[in-house]
């Protein structure tokens, strides 16, 4: 008898120990940037403490293929990262929605994407949630830090013609050769939703009251920033966004105007991100360890 109470204890201790650790808060440092008299940005850090459970992390466009083959290989190595983050935060108890914009109708009978249709329409849904957003009243007076208007592309030329080569090989249009997400990012069915719709995630966030949400995917400059479901929409919405900025990376070509390394244009897109847009944390602040860094980047 007295065995069987141990173990009854033991198993109600562990149960409880879970729960404690599910419910943790986020510990998080929010770094943003602050004009000062002189006209100079400095760097500030905000430790702030959020709810999991009234916190998202929305997956940006992590798509099985594109159509640069050195944003290809990026991804793929940051994404086991990335899906240790986003494990870890559903162990937390944060919401997790995966929007590859695009790619929906591959999961069209999963519960997933079931879930985040069914989602209760928000009796607040703003204005033009539905569309990108290419600017915010905060950004009217900045100047960007990239030229992007040659689609980002930095590859090889001789390397680039290989892979699309590919591509067409295995039956995908060398421009838009995305069809679902990339498999290294678990989707767990039973709790996730998928979407690509700013009207959808907006009723996710609200029917869950979650006002703090993370960004992170690809790519930075671009869908991070601009889709329905953005930084920017979210920012202008009046959610306390984020973006997690070393699991990210833009679509930025060294040939293009400031004529730095790739690297440091997504560091300045990152810069410009959090001076004019939101915040941004590390993925080291929910798992641990050192924050993410490509090798590439010296």
């Amino acid at each position: 008898m007295a065995k069987s109470f141990a173990l009854v204890a033991l198993f109600i201790g562990v149960l409880l120990g879970r729960c404690a650790v599910a419910q943790s808060g986020l510990e998080l440092k929010l770094q943003s940037q602050s004009k000062t008299d002189a006209g100079d940005f400095v760097i500030q850090n905000d430790e702030v403490t959020w709810d999991p459970t009234q916190t998202a992390i929305i997956v940006c466009d992590v798509w099985d293929y594109h159509h640069c083959f050195n944003a290809v290989g990026r991804l793929n190595e940051m994404a086991p990262t990335m899906n240790e983050v986003i494990a870890e935060s559903r162990r937390r108890g944060v919401t997790i929605i995966h929007a590859p914009s695009g790619c929906v109708d591959f999961y069209k009978n999963t519960a997933g994407r079931k879930r985040a249709m069914e989602a209760p329409l928000a009796s607040n849904l703003p204005d033009e949630i539905g569309a990108w957003c290419y600017t915010i009243p905060a950004e009217e007076d900045a100047k960007y830090p990239v030229d992007q208007s040659d689609g980002g592309e930095d590859d090889d030329p001789e390397e680039h013609a290989a892979w699309a080569a590919k591509l067409e090989s295995i039956g995908r249009d060398p421009k838009q050769p995305w069809k679902r997400q990339l498999k290294t990012i678990d989707i767990d069915q039973s709790v996730d939703y998928i979407t690509d719709q700013g009207d959808e995630v907006w009723n996710i966030l609200e029917s869950r009251k979650i006002d703090n949400v993370i960004l992170l995917g690809v790519h930075t400059n671009m869908c991070v920033l601009g889709r329905p479901f953005g930084l920017r929409q979210m920012a202008k919405n009046g959610k306390n966004v984020v973006l997690m900025r070393d699991m990210t990376d833009s679509m930025y070509n060294p040939k293009m105007w400031p004529y730095v390394s790739h690297f440091e244009g997504t560091r300045r897109v990152i810069s410009h991100i959090e001076q004019y847009v939101c915040p941004t944390i590390t993925s080291d602040q929910v798992i641990g360890g050192e924050l993410f860094r490509f090798a590439g980047d010296e």
